[in-house]
């Protein structure tokens, strides 16, 4: 009996020692990333492993069938909600001369109206200049593998819908809904990502991002659509930026592909 123990305890450890792991697979590493804050309507900043990058882009807006002519309206304003003045000392907010020293911060604002009731809506998507100076849609790449993403907004008690486009790797889109927008003020959302979007695939390079294609508000069929404001501020990932080390990972760089294999690809997105 004590011999049959023995044998099975060695069995079992020999099969634990052959067990692969998977450690790296799961290891993550979260970062709160500022996707964009409306500072600068013509870039956007982020670190990505110490280094900071840049990637210009702007929004347009475009209303739906029955949007009033010249509707909607979209501006940058110099607002933002107070909720994110917690970050400074309060000594500093206080004093008026100090307040300057406090980066600029801006809202993207829209003032909707159309001509009759029913499913109406309007679209804020990403666009960028060509080589040409035409503007053409160009979606945010978002950084690592996205879990949570949030945004500031401002409602005005209007039963609206709010709904942000994406797009993976493979060109399928995917749209998460942010809710209702019934409410009064600056309101901050958040939304998970849904673990059933791909992100990753198991070829190298094996990260691939998600493509925030566009934002849509929507209004209710039985809603007045005479006029109405929305305004948006700091929208932000939560973001898992661990990508598992192996030697030669500097080769699947856009850079050092784009040099030497020049057809296949630009380099960045």
């Amino acid at each position: 009996m004590k011999r049959g123990r023995l044998v099975l305890g060695l069995t079992l450890l020999l099969c634990f020692r052959a067990a692969p792991t998977y450690a790296d697979d799961v290891a993550e590493l979260l970062q709160s990333i500022v996707v964009d804050n409306f500072a600068d309507p013509e870039a956007r900043t982020w670190t990505q492993d110490g280094v900071e990058l840049k990637d210009t882009r702007e929004w347009k807006v475009v209303g739906s069938k029955f949007a009033t002519d010249q509707y909607p309206q979209m501006a940058y304003v110099d607002t933002n909600p107070d909720a994110l003045l917690s970050n400074y000392p309060k000594a500093q907010l206080a004093n008026a001369d100090a307040t300057a020293k406090i980066p600029p911060s801006k809202s993207l604002g829209v003032y909707a109206k159309f001509d009759r009731k029913g499913y109406n809506y309007y679209e804020l998507y990403p666009v960028k200049k060509d080589d040409k100076g035409n503007l053409v849609d160009a979606p945010y790449s978002l950084p690592g593998i996205t879990k949570m993403i949030d945004i500031w907004v401002w409602g005005s008690n209007y039963k609206t819908t709010l709904e942000m486009h994406f797009r993976d790797y493979r060109g399928i889109p995917w749209v998460l809904d942010f809710g209702s927008l019934y409410f009064q003020g600056w309101k901050n959302i958040r939304v998970n990502v849904p673990a059933a979007i791909p992100q990753t695939k198991p070829y190298i390079p094996s990260y691939e991002g998600l493509l925030l294609t566009k934002i849509v508000v929507r209004t209710e069929p039985t809603e007045r659509v005479d006029g109405f404001f929305v305004y948006f501020n700091q929208l932000k990932v939560l973001t898992d930026m661990h990508q598992n080390p192996f030697d030669g990972k500097s080769m699947t760089n856009p850079d050092f592909i784009n040099k030497y294999f020049p057809t296949t690809q630009k380099a960045g997105k």
